[in-house]
């Protein structure tokens, strides 16, 4: 085998990709968080590509996860002094809360997250380019980001 067809081999078409791996509808984030807040943005965005590649029309092309804002120095600095401010030098709501509301919130984003396992999973894959099968070897031994052992 040539190493032309070697090296072609490697990559898999979408086809060739199982159906729960796919990448739907790449993510884009029009949002960014500050003050507790969801802001809307308008402005321009960096695309986020994985490092995985498939043949798409006889070429070979990098799959698109999504977007996410560039904020521009002042939305930055406004998001910066936002935490700043919430942090308050450890007197604000989040050092001085007692431990069993931290937990209460905690175990909440838990289950928050949990929800969202799937997806969660499938887009870390496709961020760093592992396969489906590390993920699932991985998942097991981790109990899934070690939420089993939070709750």
């Amino acid at each position: 085998m040539k190493i032309e067809e070697e090296i072609r081999t490697i990559f898999p078409e979408d086809k060739g990709i199982p159906e729960r791996c796919l990448l739907k509808t790449p993510i884009k984030q029009d949002v960014y968080l500050v003050n507790g807040e969801l802001r809307h943005w308008d402005g321009p965005t960096q695309e986020v590509l994985s490092p995985v590649c498939v043949w798409e029309s006889s070429r070979l092309v990098q799959k698109l996860i999504g977007d996410y804002p560039l904020l521009t120095e002042i939305e930055s600095l406004n998001v910066l002094n936002a935490a700043v401010n919430a942090y308050n030098h450890g007197r604000g709501a989040w050092p001085t809360m007692s431990v069993g509301d931290r937990i209460d919130h905690v175990q909440e984003f838990v289950y928050r997250i949990k929800e969202k396992r799937e997806e969660v999973v499938n887009l870390l894959m496709w961020e760093v380019g592992k396969s489906i099968i590390t993920n699932i070897v991985r998942e097991r031994k981790s109990n899934f980001l070690s939420t089993d052992f939070i709750l």
